[in-house]
């Protein structure tokens, strides 16, 4: 059974546990500052040119999402470029990670019983 409020991925950043989800307005964000989807956008991690304005903006949009969802935990509102700064040589491969993850785990899980072969993922 799943459960009923995702938590996202975690990511300790600046020594601060955070959870990245992709909810609607994270991915309505998203989606509006770069005017292509979502699936688009993730892509972009993997282009030399564009990777790293782009995990910085995901990394952003992501804490600033869950800021805002959690106002009780006090979490700070990052600019880009704050954000960027969480962002090093270090870590970067560990924060990138933890974005594809967290886009794994916003995509809905598939049947375990669907194939391909059948209609409407029934058995036959």
């Amino acid at each position: 059974m799943s459960k009923l409020k995702p938590e996202g991925e975690t990511l300790v950043l600046d020594g601060v546990e955070r959870h990245l989800l992709f909810t609607l307005n994270a991915v309505d964000e998203i989606q509006e500052n770069y005017d292509c989807s979502l699936e688009e956008v993730i892509d972009r991690l993997t282009d030399k040119k564009e990777s790293i304005s782009t995990l910085r903006y995901l990394v952003m949009a992501l804490l600033n999402d869950e800021a805002e969802r959690s106002p009780k935990e006090n979490y700070k509102i990052y600019t880009e470029r704050e954000a960027g700064w969480l962002i090093t040589q270090e870590n970067v491969l560990e924060v990138t990670m933890a974005v594809l993850k967290a886009y794994g785990l916003s995509l809905p899980e598939p049947d375990e019983y669907a194939s391909p072969n059948t209609e409407s993922g029934q058995r036959k």
